[in-house]
């Protein structure tokens, strides 16, 4: 008879329970996600006109101070709006099972006769990375943060760089 042996080592009854799931702790705690800062996704945004008028003057001053700036777009405002926020405002990655924050049809607070666009800017993978956990960070404990919202910090710390102001 050839009987397999098993050489595991058994465990009776609850004696072993303080280690379970030490392997699947580590695991979790080595995970380091990165996201990619080269490749550009398409991002949306309800904005207040006088929002994407600010975007589009500062992207004619960029190009109007140097050929260099010739291929300075409304998304690179953008982008270094973001990296501008990013720099005050660090936030915390947010736990994988919240995975976008953000909820369609919210209504913005906005006031009545305020025009409204749609309108949508290339960013990096971590720039929206880093939108979803800014955002997540200020709904904590039941508070309501929206990405038009998040677009005014983000105007506002190029109105600080480039000293402009927004019309309206």
């Amino acid at each position: 008879m050839n009987k397999k042996i098993d050489k595991r080592p058994r465990s009776r009854g609850l004696s072993n329970l303080q280690s379970a799931g030490e392997d699947l702790q580590k695991t979790v705690n080595e995970k380091n996600i990165e996201f990619s800062t080269e490749n550009n996704i398409p991002f949306s945004f309800t904005l207040d006109r006088n929002l994407v008028l600010f975007i589009k003057e500062l992207v004619l001053k960029k190009i109007n101070e140097s050929v260099e700036n010739y291929h300075f777009n409304e998304s690179s405002a953008v982008r270094e709006g973001i990296q501008l926020l990013s720099v005050i405002s660090p936030v915390k990655q947010r736990p994988e099972e919240i995975g976008n924050p953000t909820k369609r049809g919210r209504k913005s607070t906005a006031a009545e006769g305020v025009v409204k666009v749609n309108t949508s800017f290339l960013i990096s993978e971590s720039d929206r990375e880093y939108i979803y956990n800014f955002i997540y960070e200020r709904q904590k404990g039941g508070g309501r943060f929206t990405k038009e919202e998040f677009f005014v910090l983000v105007v506002e710390q190029l109105e600080k760089k480039y000293k402009m102001k927004v019309q309206g």
